[in-house]
């Protein structure tokens, strides 16, 4: 527990959550845990009732339970329960409530960051020690620009954005409002594209930019380049995982999920609410379509039609790659029944050997 926590009774919370009370009311919690680890303070939740059990071995104060459990309230005489819709939603909210986040601090322009003069500052907008701004920056209103991190010439940022601690964005770029940009992005650095010269790896130039919309979240060390001609552009909504690279070019559509190390080849587009999870591959130029969810560690080499599921190298359908998988979880035992069939086959073929053999004899005999 920290200084600026709350305490809270299981009273309290159920009143907000407008959730189900059973046990005491005024069992009192002070912090939030895991509910394998949490101890009498602290209140925890469990998610579905596939995890129903672990209340039993649990020593939480108070657990926050899907509603659907509660005609198992009697398993778990004497402890403290909450039945409410989405478990984990309401623990987060108490938990902000129990630790609210730190209030925003105003420290407007240190002394330690480097403003060109040509550079605009919105109102009560912070810029940390070590932070660099260069020339014809334009930022918004109540922005907060970490330490250390670099905007380049004429870079324009919208209000209410963040930008954490040793991010660089390159000259040019465009962010919109309300966005957060976490610690050591790189955004609108030049793209991976060479030519081969006299047998040597010539870089191409990269003009373009690279344009992001309003409330966009973009995790730490995540990788955008600029465009090679034309802009590489994350439309509004998206959410950028950290260590996720996106190439020269590429266009994201709105409101898509991009689940770290995904790695996006230059040129390729997004429809509305694509999902790429963990370790997804996608190859140059390749769309996928509206809803698309492209599975962790998939390789997807053509375009991918919308409202679909897809997995495996190469990506093809997700029922599809499943049969697969549960065919090939069979082929040892089908590799044991072909031998014994072969097996059987053989000792039928020297029956049949023998058989035509003795009708020979037996033919020579008669003759």
């Amino acid at each position: 527990m920290t200084a600026n926590s709350n305490r809270v009774t299981a009273g309290q919370i159920a009143e907000m959550l407008n959730g189900t009370l059973v046990g005491d009311p005024e069992v009192t919690v002070g912090w939030v845990n895991l509910i394998e680890d949490a101890e009498p303070d602290e209140l925890a939740f469990v998610g579905s009732l596939k995890e129903i059990s672990r209340i039993s071995q649990s020593r939480a104060g108070i657990v926050i339970v899907p509603t659907e459990a509660g005609d198992q309230s009697d398993s778990w005489p004497g402890r403290t329960l909450i039945f409410v819709q989405h478990p984990e939603v309401g623990f987060l909210t108490i938990a902000e409530h129990i630790r609210p986040p730190r209030p925003r601090a105003n420290v407007g322009v240190s002394p330690h960051a480097v403003v060109h003069p040509t550079a605009t500052v919105g109102a009560r907008t912070n810029v940390h020690p070590m932070a660099v701004i260069e020339r014809d920056v334009v930022i918004g209103e109540f922005c907060d620009i970490g330490p250390g991190t670099v905007i380049g010439a004429g870079t324009v940022i919208g209000d209410e954005t963040t930008i954490d601690a040793n991010a660089v964005i390159y000259p040019d770029v465009e962010i919109g409002s309300h966005c957060e940009l976490h610690a050591g992005c790189v955004i609108g650095g030049i793209g991976f594209g060479y030519r081969q010269e006299n047998g040597h790896h010539v870089r191409l130039p990269h003009v373009g930019r690279v344009r992001i919309g309003d409330d966009v979240h973009i995790g730490s060390c995540t990788i955008v380049d600029r465009g090679k001609a034309g802009d590489t552009t994350i439309d509004s909504g998206t959410r950028i995982d950290g260590q996720v690279m996106i190439a020269h070019n590429c266009r994201i559509g709105k409101h898509n999920l991009l689940i770290s190390q995904t790695g996006l080849a230059g040129s390729v587009t997004t429809g509305e609410y694509v999902v790429c999870a963990g370790q997804a591959g996608i190859a140059d130029h390749v769309h996928l379509g509206d809803h698309a969810i492209i599975g962790a560690k998939t390789g997807v080499h053509r375009d991918m039609q919308g409202g679909r599921a897809y997995l495996g190298i190469p990506a093809r359908d997700a029922a599809e790659h499943a049969r697969e998988q549960m065919a090939l979880k069979r082929l040892p035992d089908l590799r044991d029944t072909v031998k014994e069939l072969q097996k059987q086959i053989s000792g039928m073929q020297e029956q049949l050997d023998q058989l035509n053999s003795s009708d020979s004899s037996g033919t020579r005999d008669a003759a």
